[in-house]
């Protein structure tokens, strides 16, 4: 045998050998699932989808006490879909195409069914003078404090209902179709929750929590273009207004705008230390960037602020598995 095809042949087995290796290799998802006052999720699902040309079966796994575990992850891009009982679904995003850590770290905070806590005390359900002077028929009241009361008691189903009767008594009623469109989004449909949104925004355009809503269903359906203009429209008006520069920064990270994504979760965090779910994002944008100290640091003070066994010591896990 030739020099020649002895080289070749060598080259070859090892084409064949990094092939065979990079096949074997499997990867490890590991993560915990918490609310925005740290408390651990008790029970939640995930789904597991393989994202691929060629229709494969999703496998869906339940898990209790705020962690999980999913391994055997071979090559290829996943989305993991996230839903617990009275918060709002969530997806998370995975390409082990590239050279990744064999086990990937994350902490996902889920959002409750409404969220006005969350904005400044003037921006809830803010309408214009025009609507404010229009009279509500008292049964579209009733039915609304109703539906509220089952939609806090996790009755969604209940709360539809009446909801549905708030708004036969009184179409224009603002409130009513937020929070319908907020079920349906638990409800993971983001198309039905925009017809309600939408219809919202006729009647109040300037409304901060429909402007949001709508970008963040926008989002779940990856027009983030569209989301974009809605979280800016909600800047013009509260130009501080965390909620609104983490939501753009998520937007940037799904892009993987990274540089941007940074930027905008800065202002998110500068403008509310508290938004935790900010740190967290903070922590994917720099393990993205391979800036550690930077992830250090956010994964510190999101373990100050939970204040909770189970988090830290994932977090200290995390920390040490990262060479920090």
């Amino acid at each position: 045998m030739s020099l020649t095809k002895v080289v070749l042949l060598c080259y070859l087995v090892s084409c064949f050998y990094i092939e065979w290796a990079n096949a074997d290799t499997t990867h490890t998802v590991r993560g915990v699932i918490i609310a925005r006052d740290g408390a651990v999720i008790p029970q939640f699902d995930i789904t597991v989808k393989h994202v691929s040309q060629e229709p494969e079966l999703h496998s869906r796994k339940r898990f209790k006490n705020g962690e999980f575990t999913i391994g055997g992850l071979a090559k290829g891009r996943y989305q993991l879909q996230i839903s617990a009982p009275l918060y709002v679904p969530t997806r998370l995003d995975f390409d082990f195409n590239s050279a990744a850590r064999p086990t990937e770290y994350t902490i996902v905070i889920l959002h409750r069914y409404r969220n006005e806590s969350q904005f400044t005390p003037d921006a809830a359900y803010t309408v214009s003078a025009k609507n404010l002077q229009e009279k509500i028929p008292a049964k579209a009241k009733d039915a609304y404090t109703k539906a509220v009361e089952l939609h806090r008691e996790g009755r969604l189903q209940d709360a539809l209902i009446e909801y549905g009767k708030a708004l036969q008594a009184y179409p224009n009623f603002v409130p009513a179709l937020g929070d319908l469109s907020a079920i349906l989004m638990l409800f993971n449909q983001p198309e039905s929750a925009l017809t309600f949104l939408r219809r919202a925004h006729e009647i109040d355009g300037r409304n901060v929590i429909v402007n949001l809503n709508i970008g963040i269903a926008l989002t779940a359906q990856n027009d983030y273009s569209g989301a974009m203009k809605f979280f800016k429209n909600v800047l013009d008006k509260y130009p501080r207004l965390a909620l609104a520069h983490y939501h753009i920064a998520r937007v940037q990270y799904l892009q993987k705008k990274y540089e941007d994504a940074e930027r905008s979760v800065r202002y998110a965090i500068e403008n509310d230390p508290h938004l935790v779910q900010a740190s967290v994002l903070m922590i994917n944008i720099s393990l993205k960037q391979n800036k550690y100290d930077q992830a250090r640091e956010a994964l510190s003070h999101v373990r100050q602020a939970m204040d909770n066994k189970i988090i830290s010591k994932f977090i200290d896990e995390q920390l040490s598995t990262l060479g920090l």
